[in-house]
C-alpha cells in the first residue's frame, strides 16, 4: 500500500513528460512539424535551428520544468496523511517524466533525447552534479561545437560522479551500513555523522521532513535508488543519441554554431596587396 503514491505520481509524471514543448512551440511559431525538419528530433536543439536559439533555450527550460513540476506533485501527494501517500518517492516519478519526454504517448512515441529532462533531474536530485554537468557541457560545446558531444560526455561524467559519495557530501564510510541499499533511505540519512551535509547537496530530498513531521512517515528517497535512477536516465540519453554517434563517427554531425570570421574590407585587402601607395 505504501507505494501507491509513487505509482500514481509516476503515471502522472509520464503523461506530463509526454507534453512536447518543442512540437507545440514550433508548430505555433512556424506551422511545421519539428519531427520533419533537420535532425527530426523533437528537442530544444532542433527547435533552435528552426525558430531561433532564444526559443530553443525557452523550450529547454520548459522541458526541464516538467521535472520540477513532477517533484512538486509528488511533494503535494506525500502531504496526504495516509500510509499509501506519505512515503511517495520524489525522484522515481521524475524518471517516468523523462521517459515520457523521450517516448510521448501523445505524439506516437517520437519525442526528445532526454537532455533537458536530465538537467532538471540533476537540479532536483543533487545540485553539485548539476553544476558538474553544466561545466562539462559548456566546456565541450565551445571546443567541439556539437550539442550531442557535450550532452553525451556531460551525462557520462555525472553518471560516474553519482557513484562517488563525496560528490553528495557523503563519505565512503557512510555506505558501510546495509541501510544504503534500502528503498527507504530514512535510517541511512538520519544516521550519517554529518546529517546537515547531505541536506545541502540534496535539498529536495530533505523536503520529506515536512510530511515526516506531519504524519510520522519516516521516509527519505534512498541514495542508492537515486543512483539507479540517474544511471538509467543517462543510458536512455545515450541510446537516444545513437544516430548522433553514428554521424560523429562519419564526421557528418552539423555544428551548433560557427565561429564568426572577421571579414576584410576592400581597403584592407588593397593595403595587404600594396602596403605603400605609389605617387606620380
Amino acid at each position: 500500500m505504501w507505494i501507491i503514491g509513487t505509482i500514481l505520481t509516476s503515471i502522472l509524471g509520464y503523461f506530463l513528460g509526454s507534453v512536447s514543448f518543442s512540437i507545440v512551440v514550433v508548430r505555433w511559431k512556424s506551422q511545421q512539424d519539428i519531427r520533419e525538419f533537420g535532425s527530426k528530433n523533437a528537442g530544444a536543439t532542433n527547435a533552435s535551428r528552426m525558430i531561433g536559439k532564444k526559443w530553443g533555450l525557452a523550450i529547454m527550460f520548459m522541458d526541464a520544468g516538467k521535472i520540477l513540476l513532477t517533484v512538486l506533485i509528488a511533494f503535494l501527494i506525500s502531504l496526504i496523511p495516509h500510509q499509501a501517500f506519505n512515503q511517495t518517492s520524489y525522484f522515481i516519478p521524475c524518471l517516468f517524466t523523462l521517459i515520457g519526454h523521450c517516448y510521448p504517448i501523445y505524439y506516437k512515441f517520437r519525442g526528445g533525447k532526454a537532455v533537458s529532462c536530465l538537467i532538471g533531474l540533476l537540479f532536483v536530485t543533487n545540485w553539485i552534479l548539476f553544476l558538474a554537468f553544466t561545466l562539462v557541457w559548456f566546456s565541450l560545446i565551445f571546443i567541439f561545437r556539437r550539442v550531442s558531444v557535450s550532452s553525451i560526455f556531460g551525462a557520462i561524467v555525472v553518471m560516474i560522479l553519482i557513484w562517488l559519495p563525496p560528490l553528495s557530501l557523503l563519505t565512503f564510510a557512510d555506505l558501510n551500513s546495509k541501510t544504503y541499499f534500502d528503498y527507504n533511505g530514512f535510517e541511512f540519512f538520519t544516521t550519517l555523522k554529518s546529517t546537515a551535509n547531505w541536506e545541502i547537496a540534496m535539498p529536495f530530498n530533505a523536503l520529506h521532513k515536512i510530511p515526516n513531521k506531519s504524519s510520522n512517515a519516516n521516509f527519505f528517497d534512498s541514495f542508492f535508488v537515486i543512483q539507479i535512477i540517474m544511471t538509467i536516465s543517462v543510458v536512455i540519453l545515450i541510446f537516444k543519441h545513437r544516430q548522433n554517434i553514428v554521424r560523429l563517427i562519419k564526421k557528418t554531425e552539423p555544428p551548433f554554431f560557427e565561429f564568426k570570421k572577421q571579414k576584410s574590407t576592400t581597403n584592407d585587402l588593397e593595403q595587404k596587396i600594396s602596403p605603400t601607395k605609389k605617387t606620380n
